[in-house]
């Protein structure tokens, strides 16, 4: 076997009989010009790709990316993971692509012969999945975004004791709480980059993999709305420094390696690392302005032109509305979103306990505001990716200075996700394909009552990293 490094989150894997491609986002930018890959993969390297099968995690366009797509034949074989919606068959359906087979929660196919591709998913309201490949000599686990740990952890690695590689994400890819106005000075101790490097270090050494890889996190902000969130990534040789540190200590048989877009590893001759200096940003940063300043000042000229539309925003929240119990929209912050558009501020009010939605002339109180551009707002509502929008970072959150929890915005995410991936209206949930999904998931629920009783009822601390415990008898050197 052997895997190259693409970008950002693309991985492209070789064996004797076939090739498979992970999460293409290899072209340009995703998310309105917000993230860029860093560094960008060299055009060689992209016009190698001859993939005969490709795997989608899941539906975030950094992982789904339509231009990266559209280079492959719409006959090629796409794995997705079967998920409680089929929203991933669908845009795929639209984009033309008909080979899409869809592979169940802790399910596999062949991807080659003696090469088979498992799915392992994961999430309360978003799902996002882990693909595990193996030949029987080399196990790669690709974590990238998904979360997975716990009793859905061990799933997988009681299937696969023995993991050569894990390559997981390492920095922040939401919006809290660096979206927040004056967030560094209320919110200074929530989710830091040390907290992002403990996660990926404590995670990778619970699974004891051989190699542990930085992944999933490679990405700059170049949009002028978005540029300022450069200095929250965390940068991968961090991560690397970290990692051999903590093995040393403890003793450990395992190593993090550092792997830019190109560098490859294959049983026969081992790692080919690229160099590329995660530490000289700025420079890297100017480079990527000056090269792309004519596509930027385009994408402006576009914003600056942008008209909210009202009625596509009250239509997209009052469906939303309708598909959710009384009992929890009783429950639901109310929120004015301050959209800028062609003419300047217009002020839309979302009042979930009153199924009200109001454009304003001037802004109102509410639990808390929303800034965003028109057309990211005009996107989202009609094409139903709120939750892209979240991981652009193209928004900011405007929080009462009385207000010291971020739950409530926390609770419009999390209800914006559930809904746009069919879990809403709750009958949804009741369907064979449903049902169906979630029995095979039952252990996500089982590890949700640990955690509620452990961190409700008992009141123990809540430390991301500590779900992640390092058997220190099997992991030796």
């Amino acid at each position: 076997m052997k895997f190259t490094i693409v970008s950002h989150a693309c991985m492209y894997v070789e064996g004797d009989g076939g090739s498979i491609l992970i999460d293409p986002w290899f072209l340009g930018t995703c998310y309105w010009r917000s993230w860029w890959n860093f560094p960008e993969p060299a055009p060689d390297l992209i016009d190698s790709l001859k993939p005969d099968a490709i795997y989608i995690t899941h539906v975030h366009w950094d992982h789904f990316h339509g231009p990266s797509l559209r280079r492959f034949s719409p006959d090629i074989r796409i794995f997705v993971p079967k998920t409680p919606s089929d929203r991933m068959v669908r845009d795929l359906d639209e984009m033309g692509y008909r080979n899409v087979v869809e592979i169940p929660h802790g399910g596999d196919r062949e991807v080659w012969p003696n090469c088979r591709l498992h799915s392992y998913q994961f999430g309360p309201f978003f799902t996002d999945s882990a693909v595990v490949l193996s030949d029987g000599r080399t196990t790669i686990v690709n974590l990238n975004d998904c979360k997975l740990f716990g009793l859905p952890l061990r799933q997988l690695t009681d299937t696969f004791p023995k993991v050569d590689f894990c390559l997981r994400s390492h920095s922040s890819a939401g919006p809290l709480p660096y979206c927040v106005e004056g967030y560094e000075e209320r919110f200074p101790e929530l989710r830091s980059q040390q907290n992002y490097i403990d996660e990926f270090v404590n995670c990778c050494l619970s699974i004891g993999a051989r190699y542990a890889i930085p992944f999933a996190s490679n990405h700059c902000f170049v949009h002028r709305e978005t540029v300022q969130y450069n200095d929250t990534i965390v940068n991968p040789a961090m991560v690397e420094a970290r990692y051999n540190a903590r093995v040393s200590e403890l003793g450990l048989a395992s190593t993090c390696v550092v792997m830019p877009p190109g560098s490859t590893w294959s049983e026969r001759e081992g790692f080919a690392l690229n160099h590329f200096d995660y530490g000289n940003k700025d420079k890297y940063l100017a480079e990527l302005l000056d090269r792309y300043s004519a596509t930027l000042e385009r994408q402006y000229a576009k914003e600056d032109r942008t008209k909210a539309t009202f009625q596509a925003f009250e239509k997209y929240f009052a469906d939303l509305m309708r598909a959710t119990p009384f009992l929890l929209r009783k429950s639901l912050p109310t929120v004015l979103f301050k959209v800028v558009d062609r003419e300047g501020f217009k002020f839309f009010l979302v009042e979930f306990r009153n199924k009200r939605i109001t454009a304003l002339d001037k802004p109102v109180d509410a639990d808390f505001v929303i800034a965003v551009h028109a057309l990211v707002l005009n996107d989202c509502v009609r094409k139903r990716m709120f939750s892209s929008w979240a991981a652009a970072k193209r928004l900011r959150f405007e929080v009462p200075e009385s207000e010291t929890s971020l739950e409530k915005i926390g609770r419009l995410l999390g209800l914006l996700d559930y809904y746009e991936n069919d879990g809403l209206p709750l009958r949804n949930n009741l369907s064979l394909r449903q049902l169906g999904v979630r029995l095979r998931r039952w252990r996500e629920v089982a590890e949700a009552g640990r955690l509620v009783l452990r961190h409700k009822v008992m009141r123990k601390p809540f430390v991301i990293s500590e779900l992640y415990p390092v058997d220190l008898s099997t992991a030796r050197a």
